[in-house]
């Protein structure tokens, strides 16, 4: 305590020595000239050096931020909401012959010269499938821009696996304001978020939060054919809000805001910006989503299910505790070819070793056509070396 305060009083005396006193002893702030000036050979700035001596003071160490970070006033939320509010629209699914409107939810611009709208699949579904008559005249989105003006939307593609699809807006001949995405695999737990969109149909709506969870697993919400994980948030989250982004204080998208919790509240779930990225670019050079596919239905192996298979098999390999196991195996796919069976568990893919289906997935890749090879384990513990060639699965 003692070396601290003797640092701390020799660190002061140098900044009233540099011309310090000016501004500290009068509680101001020093003018623009000054404010980047630097003190002695370390090169503190005026503001890095108070955070040091605090931390000095206190018995931590103080955290230096960058001059470009936005300060945390009373504005934090009010500015990352300016900046992406004027590219978040709202989307309604209406009848063709008038009727009220039968849902909606939210999206936000994605390409302002060509007027394309990202948003989630299951806003725009009725329509794509053109309602319950089977024709698409049957159904028509409407998409209102943050301004008020409104046009009709065509759905360019949709993807039910990640609940994202593209929409066209028609008729708009000017540039709109777009939203920039940030880097989704950059997101802190804790870490400050807006949400914007129509909860509810209350257009131009904002609430904050902060992020709950990173990487909140799909198999822990029971969301099935889903292809993606989720962040998790407490910004408030409704019926409306489907489709809108989730953005970080720079005003970039990190996530689109896709579910929430039926029984509980300030608890919803985003799509990483990251799987957005992958869908937009499938769907703008493909026309729509291509992902590899080998025909096998997985589950992850733990302790208690291979308890469980002991119990039924004893053949299971006793000493197999984790891998992925493969209770079913289409037949005429690339998995059946290669000689996959039902009851195999795959300890290895593609060189490496894997204990979940996700890792499988994500070992695979983007690439169609490419061979992987999977080690397998069967009865008795026997391995088996097996060489897969991927075909192509469209959504």
């Amino acid at each position: 305590a003692i070396t601290k305060a003797i640092m701390l009083r020799q660190l002061v005396r140098r900044l009233v020595r540099e011309g310090g006193r000016r501004w500290y002893t009068s509680g101001g702030t020093p003018p623009p000239a000054e404010q980047g000036r630097s003190f002695g050979r370390e090169g503190l700035s005026w503001r890095d050096a108070l955070l040091l001596s605090t931390g000095l003071l206190l018995g931590t160490s103080a955290h230096i931020h960058s001059e470009t970070q936005a300060p945390f006033d009373e504005h934090f939320i009010a500015r990352p909401a300016a900046i992406v509010s004027p590219a978040v629209v709202n989307i309604t699914t209406s009848s063709a012959v008038g009727r009220a409107a039968m849902g909606g939810g939210s999206g936000f611009v994605i390409d302002g010269d060509e007027g394309l709208i990202l948003t989630n699949a299951h806003v725009v579904r009725r329509e794509e499938r053109g309602g319950r008559g089977g024709g698409h005249g049957d159904a028509r989105l409407k998409v209102t821009l943050q301004d008020g003006r409104s046009f009709k939307g065509t759905v360019l593609n949709s993807d039910r696996l990640s609940d994202l699809a593209i929409v066209k807006l028609e008729g708009c001949d000017e540039r709109l304001p777009q939203a920039k995405f940030g880097d989704s695999t950059k997101v802190r737990q804790g870490e400050w978020v807006v949400a914007l969109g129509s909860p509810l149909l209350l257009q131009n709506t904002v609430t904050a939060g902060i992020v709950s969870c990173v990487e909140r697993k799909r198999t822990e919400l029971g969301i099935p054919g889903s292809r993606t994980d989720y962040i998790q948030t407490d910004a408030a989250i409704n019926v409306g809000n489907s489709g809108g982004p989730l953005v970080n204080l720079r005003g970039e998208v990190i996530g689109i805001n896709t579910i929430k919790a039926a029984a509980a509240d300030s608890i919803a779930f985003a799509i990483p910006v990251e799987t957005a990225k992958f869908v937009v670019s499938q769907i703008r050079r493909h026309g729509r989503v291509v992902r590899p596919y080998i025909g096998i239905k997985m589950l992850d192996l733990t302790e208690e299910t291979a308890r469980m298979m002991r119990d039924r098999d004893r053949s299971f390999p006793k000493d197999l505790h984790q891998g992925v196991y493969v209770p079913q195996v289409t037949p005429g796919s690339p998995a059946e070819a290669a000689g996959f069976r039902p009851g195999d568990v795959i300890v290895s893919f593609g060189g490496e070793e894997v204990r979940r289906g996700s890792e499988i997935i994500q070992l695979l890749g983007t690439d169609v056509g490419r061979r992987h090879q999977a080690v397998v384990v069967r009865e008795h513990g026997k391995r088996v070396a097996l060489y897969v060639e991927s075909e192509e699965n469209v959504s």
